[in-house]
């Protein structure tokens, strides 16, 4: 059928935005949704298919497909996509979800479209279980992109016990002597092993998908031991399966401590940091943003990840000229620094040195500006022998015109917008970092000759609550000080 084959075409020549517009101002929208009542399986598959790729992250088509109707029916096209998801064919169902999946990431929809939730989520559990053709390996894809970056799908994920099936699905590849076609259905593309590992990749991004933001996902996940499986995948030959299993050891690493503490006891550290010599460079950022997470205030893990000779790793990354490998470098640095004792703050800074870190302070990109203040705000905290190691590395001068630099440019919150310029969690380092600084009463003194009292009243009554408050407790610092020469000048 010669409409199945342009459909086809059509499809796969939506790669960028622009050739997505020509498409659609040549008139492809209506004649794909008249397509879609064809009566013929083929056809109407491949219409979904170009309208899925038509509507992917472009609200302007996607709105126009959700508000279109076939010439002969009454029925919103979405309507007939439901009916589609609802088909005793594997394969539509599978393309008809990935279509209405596609759309809804658009945001289109003005008002909640429970079928998502009702129909949708559904059906792709039901798909997982297919082993027929391809779609097996590709609905936990699916999934995963439906349910990314929200707390509400991924809420009704939890409550559909989605996790526990993606598990499931997990441990069936995973398991030594599961390689036999009866288990894995019919082959897909290439070999059963091929196969298998992609159910496995793939599996493992849902599960990155459906632990990323809420506590009681994670906990589910790891309840249903996913974690040596993971472990397992971190070890892979092939790059997509590790790639995947350090996107799922992140997500699960944003735990509570009690929770990370399951992951460290599972033995995920170890692989984790072999992969940051991996050969390649997306993993290798992979697999440090899940330590980024997990040194965060693991004290054990802390000495596992400087015992094995990382730091090296991460100061190589955050002087990388890739913006990911080193945006994770500095966080990863900052987070070994996080509540760490005097010793392993030395141990970080041999290797880094204070003049990187100043570098990295003043980096034209805003995440790793964040990071790097970040890492002198953990450095200078704790006691005054800390503050004055860091304030003896940096230099006196140095550090008081950082402090100057960042409250000066970011008191003046009219300029806010501007990329260049620091941001909130640049700011709220700063702070910190001055009121660690006036434990000191001779470093309260220089401050205030410098100007920064005045810039800290400048700032009082900033729109963010978090930083009114550091700006309250850094200005009590300075009267605190003025009590302590007054009691002074009485003596």
């Amino acid at each position: 059928m010669i409409a199945e084959f342009i459909a086809t075409i059509i499809a796969k020549c939506c790669d960028t935005q622009e050739q997505q517009m020509q498409l659609a101002s040549a008139g492809v929208i209506q004649s794909l949704i008249n397509l879609l009542h064809c009566g013929y399986i083929k056809a109407q598959e491949a219409a979904l298919d170009a309208l899925s790729t038509l509507g992917r992250e472009n609200a302007e088509l996607a709105d126009i497909i959700i508000h279109s109707k076939s010439y002969d029916s009454n029925q919103l096209t979405t309507a007939t996509m439901i009916d589609f998801v609802k088909n005793k064919c594997p394969n539509m169902r599978l393309i008809a979800a990935t279509c209405l999946t596609n759309l809804y990431r658009s945001n289109v929809f003005s008002e909640p479209f429970d079928e998502i939730v009702l129909v949708v989520l559904p059906a792709l559990v039901k798909l997982m279980n297919e082993e027929t053709s391809d779609v097996q390996e590709q609905a936990p894809l699916v999934l995963a992109d439906l349910i990314k970056d929200s707390e509400d799908m991924q809420k009704a994920a939890f409550d559909a016990d989605i996790i526990p099936k993606l598990a499931e699905l997990l441990a069936s590849v995973s398991t030594k002597g599961s390689e036999t076609e009866e288990e894995l259905g019919v082959p897909g593309i290439g070999s059963v092993e091929k196969r298998k590992e992609k159910i496995k990749e793939n599996s493992l991004i849902a599960l990155a998908a459906a632990t990323l933001l809420k506590e009681e996902c994670r906990a589910q996940a790891i309840d249903n031991k996913i974690l040596p499986h993971i472990v397992t995948a971190l070890q892979s030959k092939y790059l997509n399966v590790r790639l995947a299993a350090c996107q799922c050891a992140k997500s699960l690493s944003r735990s509570v401590s009690n929770l990370r503490t399951n992951l460290v006891d599972a033995g995920i550290a170890p692989p984790l940091i072999k992969l940051l010599h991996d050969e390649s460079l997306i993993v290798q950022a992979a697999a440090c943003g899940a330590l980024c997470n997990l040194a965060l205030d693991f004290s054990p893990m802390k000495k596992s990840v400087i015992d094995a000779g990382a730091i090296n790793k991460f100061v190589e990354y955050s002087r990388s000229s890739d913006p990911q490998l080193q945006l994770n470098g500095i966080w990863a640095i900052k987070s070994l620094l996080y509540k760490a004792d005097l010793p392993a703050k030395k141990a970080v800074m041999d290797v880094l040195t204070y003049d990187s870190l100043i570098e990295l302070v003043h980096e034209p990109k805003p995440g790793v500006q964040e990071q790097a203040m970040e890492a002198v705000r953990n450095l200078i905290c704790g006691q005054a022998e800390d503050v004055e190691y860091v304030i003896d590395g940096i230099g006196k001068e140095d550090l008081l015109d950082v402090l100057e630099s960042k409250l000066q440019v970011t008191s003046n919150m009219g300029i806010e917008d501007d990329e260049d310029e620091p941001n909130q969690a640049t700011l709220e380092a700063a702070l910190y970092i001055m009121v660690n600084m006036c434990i000191l009463i001779k470093r309260v003194r220089r401050l205030r000759e410098l100007g920064i009292e005045k810039c800290l009243k400048d700032m009082e009554k900033d729109t963010y609550l978090d930083v009114r408050d550091r700006v309250r407790t850094a200005l009590e610092q300075f009267g605190m000080v003025d009590d302590a020469e007054d009691d002074e000048d009485e003596e």
